[in-house]
Protein backbone atom coordinates (compact mmCIF):
# COMPACT_ATOMS: atom_id res chain seq x y z
CA UNK A 1 0.00 0.00 0.00
CA UNK A 2 2.06 3.34 -0.93
CA UNK A 3 0.25 7.10 -0.77
CA UNK A 4 0.42 9.21 -3.65
CA UNK A 5 0.48 12.86 -3.02
CA UNK A 6 -2.30 13.25 -0.13
CA UNK A 7 -4.12 10.05 -0.71
CA UNK A 8 -3.47 6.30 0.90
CA UNK A 9 -5.02 3.48 0.06
CA UNK A 10 -8.60 2.60 2.47
CA UNK A 11 -8.87 -0.99 2.61
CA UNK A 12 -11.47 -2.80 4.92
CA UNK A 13 -10.13 -4.90 7.68
CA UNK A 14 -12.24 -7.99 5.94
CA UNK A 15 -10.35 -7.78 2.64
CA UNK A 16 -7.81 -9.64 1.52
CA UNK A 17 -4.50 -8.17 -0.43
CA UNK A 18 -2.05 -10.71 -1.74
CA UNK A 19 1.42 -10.35 -1.75
CA UNK A 20 2.91 -8.97 -4.67
CA UNK A 21 -0.47 -6.36 -5.34
CA UNK A 22 0.36 -3.07 -5.34
CA UNK A 23 -2.86 -0.07 -3.96
CA UNK A 24 -1.80 3.23 -4.83
CA UNK A 25 -3.38 6.64 -4.21
CA UNK A 26 -7.02 7.05 -3.81
CA UNK A 27 -8.08 3.66 -3.58
CA UNK A 28 -10.84 2.20 -1.18
CA UNK A 29 -11.21 -1.66 -0.95
CA UNK A 30 -14.41 -3.10 0.39
CA UNK A 31 -15.38 -5.46 3.31
CA UNK A 32 -14.77 -8.98 1.84
CA UNK A 33 -12.71 -8.44 -1.20
CA UNK A 34 -9.86 -9.54 -2.04
CA UNK A 35 -6.95 -8.55 -4.74
CA UNK A 36 -4.71 -11.00 -5.99
CA UNK A 37 -1.04 -12.16 -6.87
CA UNK A 38 0.48 -8.75 -9.04
CA UNK A 39 -2.14 -6.78 -9.14
CA UNK A 40 -2.57 -2.73 -9.79
CA UNK A 41 -4.96 -0.66 -8.43
CA UNK A 42 -3.51 2.71 -9.29
CA UNK A 43 -5.45 5.07 -8.22
CA UNK A 44 -3.08 8.22 -8.97
CA UNK A 45 -4.76 10.33 -11.49
CA UNK A 46 -8.75 9.61 -10.08
CA UNK A 47 -10.52 7.83 -7.66
CA UNK A 48 -10.70 3.76 -7.37
CA UNK A 49 -13.64 2.00 -5.64
CA UNK A 50 -13.30 -1.88 -5.46
CA UNK A 51 -17.10 -2.98 -4.05
CA UNK A 52 -17.77 -5.91 -1.25
CA UNK A 53 -17.06 -9.10 -2.22
CA UNK A 54 -15.28 -8.37 -5.26
CA UNK A 55 -12.06 -10.29 -6.45
CA UNK A 56 -9.76 -8.90 -8.57
CA UNK A 57 -7.78 -11.83 -9.76
CA UNK A 58 -3.55 -12.34 -10.68
CA UNK A 59 -1.76 -9.40 -12.82
CA UNK A 60 -5.00 -7.31 -13.34
CA UNK A 61 -4.17 -3.62 -13.87
CA UNK A 62 -7.18 -1.11 -12.61
CA UNK A 63 -6.29 2.71 -13.25
CA UNK A 64 -7.81 5.94 -14.58
CA UNK A 65 -7.84 8.89 -16.84
CA UNK A 66 -8.76 12.40 -15.79
CA UNK A 67 -12.92 13.17 -15.38
CA UNK A 68 -13.02 9.12 -15.57
CA UNK A 69 -12.61 7.15 -12.05
CA UNK A 70 -13.02 3.44 -11.77
CA UNK A 71 -16.22 1.74 -9.60
CA UNK A 72 -16.29 -1.98 -9.18
CA UNK A 73 -19.05 -2.69 -7.81
CA UNK A 74 -20.42 -5.64 -5.32
CA UNK A 75 -19.74 -9.01 -6.31
CA UNK A 76 -18.02 -8.59 -9.59
CA UNK A 77 -15.30 -11.01 -10.66
CA UNK A 78 -12.36 -9.67 -12.55
CA UNK A 79 -10.24 -12.75 -14.48
CA UNK A 80 -6.66 -12.49 -14.68
CA UNK A 81 -4.76 -10.18 -16.43
CA UNK A 82 -7.82 -7.85 -17.23
CA UNK A 83 -7.42 -3.89 -17.71
CA UNK A 84 -9.87 -1.57 -15.76
CA UNK A 85 -9.08 1.54 -17.02
CA UNK A 86 -11.40 4.18 -16.03
CA UNK A 87 -14.79 2.53 -16.27
CA UNK A 88 -17.55 1.76 -14.63
CA UNK A 89 -18.92 -1.94 -13.56
CA UNK A 90 -22.19 -3.06 -11.73
CA UNK A 91 -22.55 -5.31 -9.80
CA UNK A 92 -22.48 -9.14 -9.94
CA UNK A 93 -20.49 -8.76 -13.47
CA UNK A 94 -17.60 -10.97 -14.58
CA UNK A 95 -15.03 -9.64 -16.64
CA UNK A 96 -12.86 -12.56 -18.51
CA UNK A 97 -9.42 -13.33 -18.07
CA UNK A 98 -7.36 -10.60 -20.27
CA UNK A 99 -10.47 -8.41 -21.48
CA UNK A 100 -9.44 -4.82 -21.53
CA UNK A 101 -12.38 -2.43 -20.38
CA UNK A 102 -11.55 0.96 -21.91
CA UNK A 103 -12.14 4.77 -20.63
CA UNK A 104 -15.64 5.98 -20.27
CA UNK A 105 -17.22 2.34 -21.00
CA UNK A 106 -20.09 0.80 -18.63
CA UNK A 107 -20.42 -2.73 -18.23
CA UNK A 108 -24.03 -3.43 -16.76
CA UNK A 109 -25.30 -5.60 -13.62
CA UNK A 110 -24.94 -9.25 -14.34
CA UNK A 111 -23.18 -9.12 -17.78
CA UNK A 112 -20.47 -11.04 -18.50
CA UNK A 113 -17.43 -9.93 -20.62
CA UNK A 114 -15.64 -13.31 -22.24
CA UNK A 115 -11.67 -13.70 -22.07
CA UNK A 116 -10.03 -11.22 -24.05
CA UNK A 117 -13.07 -8.82 -24.97
CA UNK A 118 -12.07 -5.25 -26.09
CA UNK A 119 -14.74 -3.11 -24.07
CA UNK A 120 -14.18 -0.10 -26.63
CA UNK A 121 -14.02 3.64 -24.70
CA UNK A 122 -17.28 5.09 -24.44
CA UNK A 123 -19.37 1.73 -24.93
CA UNK A 124 -22.15 0.33 -22.72
CA UNK A 125 -23.23 -3.23 -21.86
CA UNK A 126 -26.04 -4.08 -21.14
CA UNK A 127 -27.38 -5.42 -17.99
CA UNK A 128 -27.75 -9.56 -17.99
CA UNK A 129 -25.49 -9.59 -21.56
CA UNK A 130 -22.58 -11.61 -23.01
CA UNK A 131 -20.16 -9.73 -24.94
CA UNK A 132 -17.53 -11.33 -26.92
CA UNK A 133 -14.67 -10.38 -29.20
CA UNK A 134 -12.61 -7.55 -30.39
CA UNK A 135 -13.97 -4.97 -30.32
CA UNK A 136 -16.73 -7.02 -27.79
CA UNK A 137 -20.08 -7.12 -29.18
CA UNK A 138 -23.16 -8.83 -27.64
CA UNK A 139 -23.95 -12.31 -28.21
CA UNK A 140 -27.08 -13.43 -26.26
CA UNK A 141 -28.92 -12.45 -23.25
CA UNK A 142 -27.41 -14.99 -19.91
CA UNK A 143 -29.74 -17.00 -18.15
CA UNK A 144 -31.02 -16.92 -14.69
CA UNK A 145 -28.81 -20.48 -14.33
CA UNK A 146 -25.40 -18.58 -16.47
CA UNK A 147 -25.65 -15.98 -13.87
CA UNK A 148 -26.11 -18.02 -10.69
CA UNK A 149 -22.94 -19.84 -11.55
CA UNK A 150 -21.30 -16.68 -12.26
CA UNK A 151 -22.35 -15.72 -8.80
CA UNK A 152 -21.56 -18.82 -7.08
CA UNK A 153 -17.68 -18.09 -9.11
CA UNK A 154 -17.39 -14.58 -7.07
CA UNK A 155 -18.84 -16.58 -3.69
CA UNK A 156 -16.01 -19.43 -4.28
CA UNK A 157 -13.27 -16.12 -4.12
CA UNK A 158 -14.96 -14.93 -1.33
CA UNK A 159 -14.26 -17.83 0.47
CA UNK A 160 -10.94 -18.49 -0.50
CA UNK A 161 -9.84 -15.19 0.83
CA UNK A 162 -10.91 -16.40 3.78
CA UNK A 163 -8.38 -19.41 3.51
CA UNK A 164 -5.59 -16.97 2.77
CA UNK A 165 -6.45 -14.62 5.48
CA UNK A 166 -5.84 -17.78 7.71
CA UNK A 167 -9.19 -18.07 9.07
CA UNK A 168 -11.01 -21.03 7.68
Amino acid sequence: MLPYKDKTPQIDPSAYIAPGTVVIGDVVISARASIWFNAVIRGDVEPIVIGEGTNIQDGTVVHTDPGYPCNVGKNVTVGHNAILHGCRIEQGVTIGMGATVLTGSAVGESALVAAHALILEGAEVEPRTLVAGVPAKPRRTLSEDEIARLLNNTRRYQKRRLLYMGKR
